[in-house]
């Protein structure tokens, strides 16, 4: 192993203490009962609360007590006016300007006092943080220096030299979350084309987009600004912005960002569930400038539910079936599929009606609306006329079962330096098919119930308007529903799955979330069953190869 490659692996092993409950990032809270109290190993924090309750106080209170950590807060009173025009200036003062609002040789001074009386205006609580022109001239005076530095090194022949902005990392998050606009880089502005019209519309200045555009200009722009390995707080990440974009474009930053913990503060408990290995902490009320109500808050199912609701926007809808609470599937959608709106139904059923109703009604908003649903022992027949309507099902039995794919666990071997992985696979195999071995007559039951369900809803959802063809259709089902023949035919595919080890077919059918646990997986690598699926959508939702590899793999097992 090389001196480079060790290095890398150091970094990766940091990078993932960092994430899964090492000791690095240990984050300050307000004592509790006079105790001291922190969070470790977290990828965010989330301080959720109602109005009042004291949420920005506490922020500028782990701001003022984390000396250790480059922290870097967005205020949610803030103003939005990007300036038309900006000059490039010396970059250690345009940064100095970005993060202090001021510049002086004594960075120690610029951290405690500077920050807070230049930037905040000594009152952090509820000054109108006002930076959008030194956040513009950090960004132009970086991209001039990185434009010097590439125009000379392929002036010395290196050609393959590359250099991104943090404006062109700007560019393509915000094109990707807005998608009926573009960019346009020029010197010193920034100017906006609209997609839906004709080259001969002409452009307009950056400072004339809408307060939502804007303002996810300055999110993306403020994060990437940010130092690296940072603590970055967030008042009001849904500020100015759609429900239907916020997941996605917070997703989108944090992904730009992996070195860095976010603390969110946010009333929005439908977001406070997509964040990845985060703390949520509920902040009851302020008592004291040091102390604070608050408890950690482990399971939000027994918070107030939001309602969701499907408003017109411009971003396609996958409506996925199963309760909201269990974010593992809206999380892991969301990083399969960023383009779209993830929502979650209470049903199978639901699922299938709504898309379909979307499809029947002609003046549809969406430009798509998909479902996706459990496989629910549905033979390929019923598959296949789903599809027609948008409607995938998964071709495993359970979202857990997708975690349990040899890509996936080869990956997650080879990032956790595991030289065992193929002995490991083959007990994993072993242990599958030994499971349905054990289980083969309690599924066979589920199966033989869900396909005469399966069968009944194909018959009643047909297009029939005689109740009198409808009534002998059915008679005719039941009477050529030999359900002994179906259990049998069931058991002898089972039995031929576990002869010719046909580990996917196995997937395919096994609908028991016990079956991960059974395996073992989890604990090979050291983990409890969450932590372990939390790990696999970390580098499922990376900017790596192996995450790209991920993402195309785990499509094929959902929409084909």
């Amino acid at each position: 192993m090389t001196k480079d490659t060790l290095l890398f692996e150091i970094v990766l092993l940091v990078n993932d203490i960092i994430k899964f409950g090492g000791d690095f990032m240990k984050i300050r809270l307000p004592n509790i009962n006079d105790e001291e109290q922190y969070t470790e190993g977290k990828q965010s924090i989330v301080l959720i609360g109602a109005n009042g309750s004291g949420k920005t106080r506490m922020s500028v209170w782990m701001d003022e007590n984390n000396p250790e950590f480059d922290i870097h807060r967005i205020s949610a009173q803030k103003s939005l006016n990007m300036p038309e025009t900006t000059s490039p200036s010396d970059m250690g003062k345009a940064e100095e300007l970005f993060l202090y609002g001021v510049n002086q040789e004594n960075k120690d001074w610029l951290k405690k006092t500077g920050k807070k009386v230049y930037r905040w205006g000594d009152k952090p609580e509820t000054y109108m943080l006002d930076d959008y022109k030194h956040l513009m001239e950090y960004l132009f005076t970086d991209s001039y220096e990185k434009s010097i530095e590439y125009r000379e090194s392929h002036k010395l022949g290196n050609t393959d030299f590359d250099n991104i902005t943090n404006l062109e990392r700007i560019k393509r998050i915000w094109e990707d979350v807005i998608t009926h606009r573009k960019l346009e880089i020029k010197a010193g502005k920034i100017e906006v084309i609209d997609r839906d019209m004709d080259t001969e519309t002409p452009n307009y200045n950056g400072s004339e987009m809408s307060d939502g555009e804007r303002a996810i200009f300055y999110f993306i722009g403020e994060v990437i600004s940010a130092k690296s390995n940072s603590v970055i707080i967030i008042d009001e990440p849904e500020n100015h912005l759609h429900k239907s974009i916020l997941i996605r474009l917070w997703d989108a930053i944090e992904k730009e960002k992996p070195n860095c913990i976010f603390v969110y503060i946010t009333h929005s408990l439908e977001f406070a569930r997509t964040r990845m290995n985060s703390q949520i902490i509920w902040v009851k009320k302020m008592v004291t400038k040091e102390r604070w109500d608050y408890e950690f808050v482990e399971d939000l199912n027994s918070a107030n539910e939001l309602h969701l609701e499907i408003l017109g926007n411009r971003q396609k809808v996958m409506l996925i079936e199963g309760d909201r609470n269990n974010s593992i599937d809206i999380i892991l959608y969301s990083k399969l599929f960023p383009e779209y709106n993830i929502i979650s139904l209470e049903s199978c059923k639901t699922v299938i009606e709504t898309v379909k109703s979307y499809k029947r009604t002609e003046n549809i908003h969406y430009t798509e609306v998909v479902g996706i649903i459990d496989r629910d022992r549905r033979n390929d027949e019923e598959i296949e006329n789903l599809q027609k309507d948008n409607i995938y099902a998964l071709k495993v039995a359970e979202i857990e079962n997708l975690f349990m794919i040899p890509k996936v666990l080869e990956t997650i071997s080879k990032n956790q330096l595991k030289d065992d992985f193929n002995e490991k696979l083959e007990e994993i195999k072993e242990k599958t098919f030994e499971f349905l071995e054990n289980k083969k007559e309690e599924q066979a039951m589920l199966f033989v119930r869900e396909s005469c369900l399966n069968k009944v809803n194909v018959e009643l959802n047909k297009n029939i308007k005689e109740i009198d063809k409808l009534e002998n259709n059915v008679k005719s089902l039941f009477d050529n529903l030999n359900i002994q023949e179906i259990y049998e035919q069931t058991i002898n595919e089972f039995n031929q799955i576990i002869e010719h080890k046909d580990y996917i077919k196995a997937l395919k059918i096994i609908n028991n979330k016990g079956l991960l646990t059974y395996t073992s997986v989890p604990n090979y690598f050291g983990w409890k069953q969450k932590y372990f699926m939390e790990y696999a959508i970390s580098l499922i939702s990376s900017n790596s190869e192996d995450g790209n590899t991920l993402r195309e793999e785990l499509k094929k097992y959902i929409v084909g």
